[in-house]
């Protein structure tokens, strides 16, 4: 493995970048918004769709047999992950939820049910001295289950909270196209072009990040066209980072101390707190994008506004995760 301060300082880069393409929609929002020069309603399906086909070219199959063990670290992460994580999420937004739009609950509600990092939560348990084979199995067991339980959480969640109907038949079948289809093509071509996963390591991170950055662009584009923003008040946002901030604390503060109870090494520890605490940006705005593209167009969602929670929240961890991890070594 390489050494982890490199993914670090890829990822403090990255953040700048998205602090940056968030400033270019709100003073250049037109060329984002649907029907406009970039033509989002295409490139961006387009986008996500190749972000999973990269990702079914590089995903390890078999070089994770020695992480599995022991199980309850696994379940220990998918159960905050997928249970624990929305629990408090929840709890969280019975204080906060007066004071936040339709489009921000969901935002957070969306934050809480996404799969953990890749990149990040790996290379924070290396630099913590933690198990890293035990982090990349937990992640990359975290994130294909995301694919099925992603969708359908925000499938039910608007079809108990919406006033139009939502089938979920339609819904899910063309989530296939864009999410399934490309990953079991990917599969199939490492599968049968030993080489290819080598020969697109190179860029496979920048031409995913640089997709994921498009998708923030558009996003947050169509929300400043739509006047969201200028009917949205700076306590509002003030609310978002206060709620980041206290979900961030009591997820990292919980996690630490429940694992406690699960028997592990000290290195399993440290591998299940970045890897419980961490959600995925990488793989949640294009599940998102995905998610948004196949709703009907008769269901007014901003998406800017849903992703706002996500955007706030990677940061905050990366920092807390720096910290962390330098003082654990």
């Amino acid at each position: 493995m390489s050494a982890p301060q490199t993914p670090a300082a890829r990822k403090h880069g990255f953040t700048l970048c998205l602090l940056g393409v968030i400033a270019l929609a709100w003073l250049f929002p037109q060329p984002g918004t649907e029907g406009g020069f970039l033509r989002p309603e295409w490139t961006t399906k387009f986008g996500v769709w190749v972000i999973f086909l990269l990702q079914g070219v590089s995903l390890p199959t078999r070089e994770l047999a020695a992480g599995y063990r022991p199980l309850r670290l696994q379940g220990f992460v998918l159960g905050w992950n997928y249970l624990l994580f929305p629990a408090v999420t929840f709890v969280c937004l019975l204080g906060l939820a007066p004071f936040l739009s339709s489009d921000l609950a969901l935002g957070f509600g969306l934050l809480s049910i996404l799969p953990t990092t890749i990149a990040s939560a790996v290379a924070f348990t290396d630099l913590a001295g933690g198990r890293t084979s035990s982090a990349v199995c937990a992640t990359v067991l975290s994130n294909l289950l995301a694919i099925a339980l992603v969708p359908l959480w925000v499938a039910l969640y608007l079809r108990a909270g919406a006033s139009v109907s939502l089938p979920l038949a339609p819904l899910l079948s063309k989530l296939a196209l864009l999410i399934f289809l490309p990953l079991l093509l990917g599969q199939g071509l490492r599968l049968f072009w030993k080489a290819l996963p080598g020969m697109v390591s190179a860029w496979t991170r920048p031409v995913s990040s640089a997709i994921i950055l498009f998708i923030v662009y558009a996003a947050f584009a169509q929300s400043v066209a739509s006047g969201f923003y200028e009917a949205m008040s700076l306590s509002g946002l003030a609310f978002v980072l206060l709620g980041a901030l206290v979900l961030l604390a009591l997820v990292s503060g919980l996690v630490w101390q429940s694992a406690r109870c699960f028997q592990l090494t000290p290195g399993e520890r440290v591998a299940a707190f970045f890897c419980a605490s961490q959600k995925s940006l990488a793989t949640g705005l294009p599940l998102a994008a995905a998610i948004f593209a196949a709703l009907p167009e008769t269901l007014e969602i901003h998406t800017g506004a849903v992703l706002l929670p996500l955007i706030v929240y990677h940061p905050l961890q990366l920092v807390l995760a720096a910290v962390w991890a330098e003082r654990a070594r």
